[in-house]
């Protein structure tokens, strides 16, 4: 999990991410940028689903919309989620790390809290049941009854009230789900007999009651935030559009290499970490043809001259 502060560079949204950017962005304003205690008695529906196979960006892309409103951001993820009372008890488990998160934030204007693979609830064990028990909590602006234990000695005293107001009035949940089954199971449906161009097929509530419960389901808003698999026009804008934001020295190998491993990209589903792993390639092509490079050094006529060593801080990258 991760707790970061926002800073004021400008943000790197890929082509694909743009339309799903922008749109969550303006929930995002329309959730944390009005005074929702003088709207009305009906509580607005501030937590969203932002959905996509894996390498996608979703954990990216929240933080960038954190970023653009200058909210503090916090990223949990289920995979790492310590429940009340488990092994790791008191301040080790998630429960106070996002109290804590909410104390650091309650002077701003709003929050935004990223649960990351929330697609990993759907097993039916005793652990899952009390991981769904306090995500729901989350979900609806409740602490969990558990973190105030006054016989549990490493538990921390928290204003209940104080932090349920903040959940509650000044904070963006924003759950992140890969389903990558779903995405497989369409891919499958559009082979054979059809049309190639076909549009991706879209993902609605129907497919997600498959794999998660109605009750956490419905804990969001049925609008749904869905960041598309990506097709070969998808990297090839991925790579031209980060080839501007790589030095030189770079750039031309960044480019070849993206371009030519574009086949291998879309078979394996790399996502966004093609892009990564193909500027990997590029330094280490650029830095063993630099190894193999012999100077010639002038003869200065004097026999105990010797060369010039090459400065180390040139081979650190």
């Amino acid at each position: 999990m991760s707790d970061q502060t926002i800073f004021n560079n400008k943000p790197t949204i890929l082509p694909y991410q743009k339309a799903v950017y922008e749109k969550l962005c303006a929930y995002a304003r329309a959730s944390l940028l009005v005074d929702r205690k003088s709207i009305s008695s009906l509580k607005l529906r501030t937590n969203f689903l932002l959905l996509g196979p894996t390498g996608t960006g979703k954990t990216f892309l929240a933080k960038e919309v954190a970023r653009e409103l200058k909210v503090p951001f916090l990223a949990v993820s289920v995979s790492d989620w310590i429940i009340l009372g488990g092994t790791n008890r008191g301040s080790t488990t998630t429960w106070p790390i996002i109290y804590q998160f909410i104390q650091r934030s309650k002077s701003c204007r709003g929050a935004i809290i990223f649960i990351d693979e929330l697609d990993k609830c759907y097993h039916d064990s005793n652990w899952n049941s009390f991981l769904r028990s306090e995500i729901f909590s989350l979900c609806d602006a409740r602490i969990p009854v558990g973190l105030n234990d006054p016989d549990d000695e490493d538990t921390l005293q928290f204003c209940t009230d104080e932090a349920e107001d903040f959940l509650s009035n000044k904070t963006m949940i924003i759950g992140g789900a890969a389903f990558q089954s779903i995405w497989e199971d369409k891919s499958a449906r559009k082979m054979g007999f059809q049309i190639a161009s076909e549009a991706e097929p879209q993902t609605d509530l129907t497919d997600l009651v498959k794999y998660l419960p109605r009750e956490l389901i419905n804990r969001f808003s049925s609008e749904l935030f869905i960041l598309p698999r990506l097709e070969r026009i998808d990297y090839l804008r991925m790579i031209e559009f980060l080839a501007e934001m790589i030095p030189d020295i770079w750039r031309k190998r960044f480019l070849e290499l993206g371009i030519a491993r574009i086949d291998q990209a879309i078979h394996h589903q790399k996502g966004v970490r093609y892009a990564e792993e193909i500027l990997l390639a590029a330094i280490v092509a650029e830095r063993t043809s630099m190894a193999n490079f012999v100077a010639e050094f002038e003869d200065v006529g004097s026999s105990d001259h010797e060369p010039d060593k090459p400065d180390d801080s040139m081979f650190v990258f």
